[in-house]
Parts: structure tokens; sequence; C-alpha cells
């Protein structure tokens, strides 16, 4: 579905057979040619379905220009490749977003790193294994794309007569940004603030100093700085009350990282151990992975924080009150 916001610009909402059952891509006409932010779910008929909301407002995929992606993860990107190989668009996304992508295009290297990560928080050998499908599913998913352009933090962009800045909100990913436009104080804000929900915080397998929840709240305070007046997010409905969403995440974070240091006591236990008393027996062995990242990112800042110790234990790390 294709809704008209204000001359020019659109929301596109696809479906995907997930949690939350939709995703939006945001498109920009300037005569006749588009710049699209994001792609959605590469899935069955969901190409098509993007080429008739296309054609409804008059346009083409051949009149994509442009593609800008705020992260690489399934439903944010997956369809890019296909674009750029019938429009020719230029693809811009961050660097770091780009490094992701060829970990999910060069599973072997990313496989056996997986492994390890995993393993040093405890993870049972049936999770690892669930967990490496889901990355191999993902380069079946995500179309191969070559990027044309690196983002920079705060680089100002345009597109005909609209502007906008380049603002990195690391946290949800890696490399994820968000598009401030200044002349209309909106933010596509991707999924760095959704309306409903906190959006999964992740861990960097390859730079195990990486403190998602750090990197993600210092991304707020830099909107925040922001004259923002609406947020376009990557799923849900636009909305305005911006200060008060924002402290609504932080007290999120704020109540989940006592939680987990509830069940932090004298004893030793692994990250997945710790996760595993937070969550319900009946989870989904998925769910129970994405609980254990949580669960890994509040034990960072508390580590950070001195208030936990961590300790080596044959190559598994073990917590424990400081």
């Amino acid at each position: 579905m294709i809704t008209e916001i204000e001359p020019n610009f659109y929301r596109i909402t696809l479906r995907m057979p997930y949690r939350l059952r939709h995703v939006n891509a945001y498109l920009i006409a300037h005569g006749k040619e588009l710049a699209l932010f994001d792609t959605g779910l590469n899935m069955p008929q969901a190409y098509e379905t993007l080429i008739q909301d296309l054609s409804d407002i008059g346009f083409r995929v051949k009149d994509i220009k442009h593609i800008y992606l705020t992260h690489v993860h399934t439903d944010h990107c997956s369809m890019a490749g296909l674009l750029q190989k019938e429009s020719g668009a230029e693809i811009h996304l961050s660097r770091a977003a780009f490094e992701e992508y060829q970990h999910f295009r060069q599973t072997n290297p990313t496989v056996q790193q997986l492994k390890k990560f995993y393993s040093r928080q405890g993870m049972t050998a049936q999770l690892i294994d669930l967990v490496i499908e889901e990355y191999e599913d993902i380069r079946g998913i995500i179309a191969e794309f070559s990027a044309d352009n690196f983002l920079s933090d705060k680089e100002d962009c345009a597109f005909g007569n609209w502007k906008f800045e380049v603002i990195f909100t690391p946290g949800h990913a890696a490399g994820h940004v968000s598009f401030f436009f200044p002349e209309k104080c909106f933010l596509l804000s991707g999924d760095h603030i959704l309306p409903y929900i906190a959006p999964i915080l992740s861990p960097n397998i390859f730079d195990d100093d990486f403190r998602s929840l750090t990197a993600y709240l210092d991304s707020l305070s830099a909107i925040e700085r922001l004259p923002v007046g609406a947020i376009y997010p990557g799923h849900g409905n636009s909305f305005v009350d911006v200060s008060e969403r924002l402290s609504d995440i932080r007290q999120h974070h704020q109540k989940r990282k006592l939680a987990v240091l509830d069940h932090i006591n004298t004893q030793s236990k692994t990250t997945y151990e710790i996760s595993q008393e937070m969550v319900s027996p009946t989870l989904s062995d998925f769910d129970r992975f994405l609980s254990l990242n949580e669960t890994l990112t509040y034990l960072k800042e508390l580590k950070a924080e001195g208030v936990i110790r961590e300790d080596d234990i044959n190559n598994v790390l073990a917590y424990s009150g400081a």
C-alpha cells in the first residue's frame, strides 16, 4: 500500500510474515525520478507489490535513481539488489552496514565467528546451530547488490529540491543510519526509534568491545539535539511526541538493565544461564536467542559500570557480583 504523506513524499507499507506484520519504505519524487529509502523484505509477491505501488502513482522501477538504506536487516534492504539490477539505481549506506552485508554474503567465516562468540556466552550447541541456519537463510533472502556510496555522519545530501542529513544511529545495528530533513523537520528513523516498542539491540560478534546500549543511547541524544517535529519509522505509524518517546525508551532500558542485575549474585553464571532465568520455559528457540542478546547488552553495561564481575572460565564468560 502506498500513501502520499505530502506532495512528492510517500510511505510504502509492505507485508511480512514476522511478529511485526509490516515494514515501511519511503519514497521521494522529483520530476520523473525517485529516491527510495529502504526497500522492504524480499519475499514472494513483494517485488510485484512494489511495482504496483509505483504504478499507482505513475512511476516504474526504472525511475528509481537512488536507494538509501538505514541498515541491512532483511526487512529493510533485501530487495535493493533486485531494484538496482532493474533500474541501475545507486545504493547508499554506511560502511559498517556494508561490512555487515558482506558477512551475510560470506557465510563461512561468519559461521566460525558465530560459533566462537556464542559459545563464549554459554549458548548450547543446538541453539548455535539454529542461529547459523538463520544466517545462512539470510544470504538467500538478501539480493546481491553493489554499494555506490558510503554515507558519513552528518553528511548533507540532496535529491532535487529535497535536502537531508545523514545521522549515524548505531545500536539496533552497528551501521544503522537515520535521515533528517531540516526544512521539513522530520526524521526517517528506520528501526532506531519505533512508536510502540524499543528496538532490539544487537551485539557485534566481530567486536567484543562494542556496547550496543551505549551506542544506542548516544544516538538517541544525537536525535534529541535536532529540531525533529515528526518521526517516520520503519514499522508502525508516524508520531510527533518525540521527547516523550525518547524518555519512554530510556526508562525501558534502565528497567531492563536493573532486571538483569537482579539475577546476578555470588554464583558465577553465563549469559545464557542468566537469560534463561528471565524467560518463560515455553519461549521459542529464536526468542531465546533474542533474549540472550538482550541480556548480553545489559551485562556489558553493568560490567563497564563496575557493578558486576566478568570471569573467563575455560573460554566461557561468567558473571557474578562485584
